[in-house]
């Protein structure tokens, strides 16, 4: 899982360089958290179907809770599901879960980005 974020991460650092290089950037809509986007762009990656090969291999539905700060309240819940079609991930909670993780919004962009190991 850890390899797949890091790769959604790469892909989403290239497509804001050429969004940018092409259009002045555009305020975001959202929670303004870092995991929110990269949660936004394995959605996109898992929607066009790149992710079926490890429906298999994972077959598992996360749960991440994240927060703004360590010991604060969830500011945001994302489903990955991993077990089902051609996977999915979107925003809320699953309804059942294999692993929930819970960590702060810094830390997912650092295990997003191979920095911190889970």
């Amino acid at each position: 899982m850890a390899t797949v974020m890091t790769n959604l991460e790469a892909k989403q650092q290239a497509r804001s360089a050429a969004a940018a290089a092409a259009a002045p950037a555009a305020p975001s809509a959202g929670s303004g958290l870092k995991s929110e986007g990269i949660f936004n762009m394995m959605a996109s990656y898992l929607a066009a179907g790149h992710g079926k090969a490890l429906i298999p291999k994972v077959d598992a539905i996360f749960c991440f809770n994240i927060t703004t700060k360590k010991g604060a309240k969830p500011s945001l819940v994302y489903e990955i599901d991993l077990k089902n079609g051609q996977g999915l991930c979107k925003a809320g909670k699953p309804a059942k879960a294999d692993a929930t993780f819970t960590m702060t919004d810094d830390d997912f962009e650092k295990v997003c980005l191979g920095k911190l190991n889970p």
